[in-house]
């Protein structure tokens, strides 16, 4: 007997086959588009008003509160999403056809690389905007500081470049910086180059940089050195510089919070020529209290750009795999 055949039609489309479907890439392209020119518009012309909270990357400014000037914003969320999807359900669907068809031509998935770095990048923004945050400005000065994300650093020099008219031009600080396994690097600090760790993820800008008053305290063979409102560990115990004052016979004295004796901390007049007790019997003394050069840097956490930086490895090998179709074609030549 002559076995059944299937029958012969056209092919069914899967019931979500339009989530993949190039139409609405270009749909959700363009809407992308739009939106984000109504955007510029609407943030230039309220930046005096709704969009004054608003500061770089940081997106959680058009929800603090919600406005009805963001609403283009609000509608590019869920343009996103559905681009997203569609790039996802689309590139796999390449992918898994040429696959099977036996493509194995690096040029041939050059595209779906590409999509693979704008998915990244869109996922750049997202942590970057959402999870950024700027965090509290450290002096650094001659003495070693807690500066998030970078562990402790130093200032050894600062050059300053300045205009004709005094202002200054540019600004660079070399640091030295000391993890928690106290390994020493030595870094540069400038205007436009900020320290950097964790492929972005920390940053620590040159905010300004001056001079201030500095104590170096000392205790035993141990020294640090401080302003106003710093701390440090002296003799494994805490001490922190409350503020300058005028000392009683002339010159200045520190205000320090450190353990006494009896371990608890006490607030005490350490004058130039005296002594304060520790707790374990060391003695504190002050050393000098001079003006020194410091610098202020402006930490900020950015989770953004370590995948940004992948964004764009990405989309550039995916432009590589090009190479071949880039250079120009030779002629053939003739007889």
């Amino acid at each position: 007997m002559p076995s059944a055949s299937r029958p012969h039609g056209p092919r069914a489309r899967p019931r979500l086959g339009w989530l993949r479907s190039q139409g609405l890439g270009l749909a959700c392209g363009f809407a992308t588009v739009a939106l984000l020119a109504i955007g510029s518009v609407v943030l230039t012309v309220t930046r005096d008003g709704a969009s004054a909270a608003i500061r770089m990357d940081d997106l959680r400014g058009f929800f603090d509160p919600p406005r009805v000037e963001h609403l283009w914003l609000y509608l590019l969320f869920p343009v996103a999403a559905l681009y997203v999807v569609n790039t996802v359900l689309a590139t796999w669907d390449s992918v898994r056809r040429k696959w099977r068809a036996g493509v194995r031509a690096p040029a041939a998935y050059a595209a779906a690389v590409v999509h693979v770095g704008f998915l990244l990048a869109l996922a750049a923004h997202g942590l970057g905007g959402f999870l950024g945050s700027d965090g509290a400005g450290v002096l650094v000065g001659p003495g070693w500081q807690e500066v998030p994300g970078f562990g402790e650093a130093r200032l050894l020099s600062l050059e300053v470049d300045v205009l004709p008219d005094g202002m200054p031009r540019e600004a660079r600080a070399r640091l030295e910086l000391r993890d928690a396994a106290g390994r020493v690097t030595e870094r540069a600090v400038g205007y436009n180059a900020p320290l950097s760790d964790g492929g972005g993820a920390a940053l620590a800008l040159l905010a300004d940089f001056g001079r201030t008053w500095i104590a170096r305290i000392v205790s035993g063979g141990e020294s640090c050195a401080l302003a106003e409102g710093q701390a440090c560990s002296l003799a494994g115990a805490p001490v922190r510089l409350v503020r300058l004052l005028a000392a009683p016979g002339g010159g200045v004295a520190a205000l320090v919070a450190a353990p006494g004796p009896s371990g608890r901390v006490e607030t005490r007049v350490l004058s130039p020529a005296g002594e304060l007790p520790l707790v374990g019997g060391r003695l504190l003394e002050l050393a000098s209290v001079s003006p020194e050069t410091v610098v202020a840097l402006r930490t900020r956490r950015t989770p953004g750009h370590p995948w940004a930086l992948a964004a764009g490895l990405v989309m550039a090998a995916g432009v590589a795999l090009l190479w071949r179709k880039l250079l120009p074609r030779r002629r053939a030549s003739g007889r």
